[in-house]
């Protein structure tokens, strides 16, 4: 019986220990949403899905990597198009950049246009309209155009009322050393130009340049690859699920569901403004499944603020 007290504070030393410990952390998953703005055009049934979009999910911030080409071709209405892009955007969003190889693009900025590679097998050189959507920036470019060429699309982009871009996407994923290098140089810290080749296959033959391109640029990305270094002050947040231009809605669902069974904390998908109308309805079907899994696993699924 002398030994009951012993035991009592045995088990009451134990107990305070194990209420001392800190409780296990919940599981958090954040997801980027993105749209790329290509450049071609902006069309009413393309900025008018994107419109139902942001008013279906206003809870969703969205990284709009826009495309500084509208507004430096001639004759282009500046006031109209900048109305146009707005209508999409809501407060919590990021201004971005998105780079493809516009021949009006590269005559604006005094960058010596390069007809070739074309990422498509494309022939990309033009006498009069534009060209050089197909034209890989980090095959066709050295580091000191592509330098000039960032930075004087920021500025672009801020003479027209936006913010100073410092998420990067390349066209078509055509990210190396010289646009790595091109970007930190202009103050870029965040990119998303590396996706796994595989994802474009239900679209791109796998013998296709861009997936070749992709392969030899990005020989490791995988789906569930998380963000790394690139430099010191520019992080990579790989496009790890692709855009819904070559993912369907049970797709994203499966991807989702694979980054939280293997306690991934990232993921970046999106689609494109040009097709909108087309294939942004593949990520709205997706985001209540993505909500509700997230649920039933007891994962915090963040939607990422900028």
């Amino acid at each position: 019986m002398r030994l009951a007290p012993i035991h009592f504070l045995y088990f009451f030393c134990c107990f305070l220990l194990l209420g001392a410990l800190p409780a296990q952390a919940q599981q958090s998953i954040t997801v980027y949403v993105t749209v790329d703005w290509e450049g071609y055009n902006l069309e009413p049934e393309n900025i008018e899905a994107m419109q139902a979009f942001r008013t279906r999910f206003p809870h969703i911030p969205i990284l709009q990597l826009l495309n500084p080409v509208y507004f430096v071709r001639p004759n282009a209405n500046q006031a109209q198009i900048k109305t146009s892009i707005q209508s999409t955007l809501l407060p919590a969003d990021a201004h971005g950049l998105h780079l493809h190889g516009w021949k009006s693009l590269m005559d604006y900025c005094q960058v010596p246009y390069q007809h070739q590679p074309s990422f498509a097998d494309i022939d990309e050189q033009c006498t009069q309209g534009d060209c050089g959507y197909t034209v890989s920036l980090e095959y066709a470019y050295s580091t000191a155009a592509l330098t000039k060429l960032v930075g004087c699309s920021q500025a672009i982009l801020v003479q027209h009322g936006f913010k100073k871009p410092v998420h990067f996407r390349a066209g078509a994923w055509q990210l190396g050393p010289k646009l790595t290098q091109a970007l930190a140089n202009n103050g870029i810290t965040w990119d998303s130009s590396r996706t796994a080749a595989e994802l474009l296959t239900s679209r791109w033959e796998p013998n296709s340049s861009l997936v070749k391109m992709l392969n030899a640029l990005h020989p490791h990305s995988t789906p569930l690859e998380q963000p790394f270094a690139l430099t010191a002050e520019l992080q990579e947040f790989p496009n790890n699920a692709s855009l819904a231009d070559y993912t369907g809605t049970g797709q994203i669902v499966d991807m989702f569901t694979q980054l939280i069974e293997q306690g991934k904390s990232v993921m970046v998908l999106g689609f494109h403004q040009e097709t909108a109308v087309d294939f942004s309805g593949r990520l709205a079907a997706a985001i209540p499944k993505m909500e509700a899994i997230a649920k039933a696993h007891d994962v915090q699924l963040i939607w990422a603020h900028y």
